[in-house]
């Protein structure tokens, strides 16, 4: 576990779980590109597997609801919540702060050829060594180097927002072990698990509609599962 740099809530010792749920399959993703900012619909095969993940946490009773602002989340949040068992009326609250990474001028460029480019411009031969080489920090870092544009995200732009987004998560809870459903993306999954877990492989791929499981406590967060 390792403490954070988030709010603390003193009036009561709280408590919940996050569910951080990769968004389902979207037509950029199927065709291998570039998706931060930039939106596509969930493909049939996204939109089944999406239920799939509903239907195994169709008995998680969740008491706040959490997406970014992109349609593809909204869209998976929507298809989980149709398979729960205690739907309790709950709005989805769509947030800028959990959005994927802006990759800025790499944005919808096949993703193999930008990370081969991101790769030779730190002396790497291939995105896998470039991963092995470098910490996610560091590849994020390079991600805006390469953007001729320098547009895109770092890693230090990314997880301001993303605290920001945690922060509110914290400071609104209104019970003791409530359960809390984000749908967001792969890369803002990879930097809240990898900040909190020394386990955790950074080049490893989130699945679409896959399950990982935090659990916070007194200020803390611990990686209970990851990536199921």
């Amino acid at each position: 576990m390792t403490k954070t740099n988030i709010v603390q809530v003193n009036e009561m010792d709280t408590k919940f779980n996050l569910y951080l749920i990769r968004h389902g399959e979207t037509y950029l993703n199927r065709y291998k590109k570039m998706q931060g900012w930039a939106d596509s619909p969930l493909t049939e095969e996204g939109r089944a597997v999406a239920m799939e993940t509903g239907k195994r946490l169709s008995e998680v009773q969740f008491d706040r609801i959490y997406t970014s602002d992109s349609g593809r989340t909204v869209e998976t949040a929507e298809l989980i919540l149709q398979q729960n068992q205690s739907k309790n009326n709950l709005t989805i609250n769509r947030r800028k702060a959990f959005r994927e990474s802006f990759f800025g001028s790499f944005e919808g460029e096949y993703s193999e050829a930008a990370f081969r480019q991101i790769a030779q411009d730190n002396g790497c031969s291939s995105p896998k060594e470039l991963f092995q080489k470098h910490t996610l920090e560091e590849v994020m870092n390079f991600i805006k180097q390469s953007d001729p544009f320098h547009h895109a995200e770092n890693y230090l732009e990314l997880w301001e927002r993303i605290e920001k987004g945690l922060n509110e998560i914290i400071s609104t809870n209104s019970r003791d072990n409530e359960n809390i459903l984000l749908v967001t993306h792969g890369v803002i999954i990879r930097n809240i698990v990898s900040k909190f877990s020394q386990e955790f492989d950074h080049a490893m791929e989130i699945k679409n509609s896959s399950v990982s499981i935090l659990e916070y406590s007194t200020d803390l967060f611990k990686v209970i599962s990851f990536n199921q």
